[in-house]
């Protein structure tokens, strides 16, 4: 159930595109690839460990790269609330292996281009 809601947050959430990376990449952000997140399994169950454990909500802002395809080659978080407890590099990881961008989106942006996501993340036990 997770992974639904999760998808269909990638396809309403917040976003904007732009043509270049992001101006200013934070001193220590989290950049990941598409090859990080092969592994990155997002089951009904999956919450950051860290937030799950204190049951806490928050909210990540990644900056991603698009391929031709429509796929997300990399992401940067720039943004991640509260810091430190696992949503910006969740939210990356689980764009760079779920989301994709609608082929008339990708024309808009042109392969290679960026586009910035928002995610909020609400426990529930």
């Amino acid at each position: 159930m997770f992974i639904a809601v999760m998808m269909a947050a990638t396809l309403m959430g917040t976003e904007e595109a732009s043509a270049s990376p992001p101006a200013e990449i934070p001193v220590g952000a989290t950049v990941c690839t598409r090859a990080d997140a092969q592994n990155f399994v997002m089951d009904a169950g999956y919450y950051p460990p860290k937030a799950k454990r204190l049951e806490i909500n928050g909210s990540a802002t990644v900056d991603c790269q698009v391929d031709a395809n429509g796929e997300l080659s990399r992401c940067v978080v720039i943004k991640e609330t509260p810091p430190d407890m696992g949503f910006g590099e969740a939210t990356a990881l689980a764009f760079l292996k779920y989301a994709r961008v609608k082929p008339e989106e990708v024309e808009q942006i042109g392969a290679g281009g960026w586009k910035k996501f928002t995610f909020r993340w609400k426990y529930a036990d």
